[in-house]
Parts: structure tokens; sequence; C-alpha cells
């Protein structure tokens, strides 16, 4: 029962990075022709999905450590869990409030035409850096996945 747990978490967390930030983000940008607008709905999008993807693998990370089939968990799953946890972390508690600064200053200075080339730079640079973690995350749990059949238990059919 707590393998199916683990992999209903996982599937539904790779699930929504790939709808929140493959299909949503992109076409907000398409659709809303204010891209401060479109950038402040994906902003909130993607702050409410390092929420759900820091509980989440909190979540797992316990389920993978604590009932795990003996004699122990796969430590390349704990590793690649651990890694995906810090990389959330990381995007959520320092990339994210990085950029959302970066973009007052940007606003205080009249909006990106009007800013200092330096800051519409660090802007850019911050999204790029974020969009590889996001990628990176979300390839590691592709990953997971594909890894769920080797390692669950016998009480799973293998089919």
């Amino acid at each position: 029962m707590i393998d199916r747990i683990y992999i209903v978490l996982l599937a539904l967390l790779v699930g929504a990075q790939a709808a929140v930030g493959y299909l949503v983000a992109p076409t907000l940008f398409e659709v809303i022709s204010d891209r401060s607008l479109a950038g402040s709905i994906a902003g909130l999008m993607f702050e409410r999905m390092g929420w759900l993807s820091l509980a989440v693998l909190l979540i797992l990370l316990v389920l993978k450590l604590r009932f795990s089939a003996p004699p122990s968990p796969s430590k390349l799953s704990l590793i690649i869990l651990a890694i995906m946890l810090g990389l959330t972390a990381l995007g959520h508690f320092i990339i994210r409030p990085w950029i959302a600064h970066v973009r007052a200053m940007i606003q205080q200075s009249g909006g990106f035409e009007l800013c200092a080339p330096g800051m519409r730079m660090q802007f850019g640079v911050l999204h790029g850096v974020s969009s590889i973690l996001f990628l990176v995350i979300f390839v590691l749990g592709l990953i997971l996945l594909m890894r769920v059949k080797n390692e669950i238990s016998p009480s799973i059919p293998k089919s």
C-alpha cells in the first residue's frame, strides 16, 4: 500500500511540474498580451508549485526511508529525492525571491524599457537559472518514475 502511495505522489508531482512549467506558463505568455501580468500569474503558480513540491518531496523521502521493503531503500532513489528537494529549496527560497527583487527594482525604474541593461540581464540570467533548475528537477522525477518498477515491493504485481 505504501508503495502505491509513493508512486501516486511521485506521478502527481512530475505531472504537475509538466503541466505548470511546460503547458500553463508558456500559454500565459502566448495568451496575455501584458507580459508583466503574465509574469505575475506565472510567478504565483511557480510559488505554489514550489510549496507543493517541497511538501511532496518531504513525504516521498519519509516514505522511502521509513516504509521501504527490507533490506533497505535504494540509495540512488534516496540521493535523487534529496537532490530534487535541495534544488527545489534553492529555487524556491533563493532564486525566486531574487527574481522578485530584481523585478521590483525594474518596475521602480520605470519598466524593462527604462531600466539599466544590467538589471534586464540579471533578470534574464536568473530566469535561465530557474528554468534549468526546474528542468533538472523534472528530469530527476522522470528518472525516479522509470526506476519504480525495479524498486517496488513484491506486493505490487510487475506487469
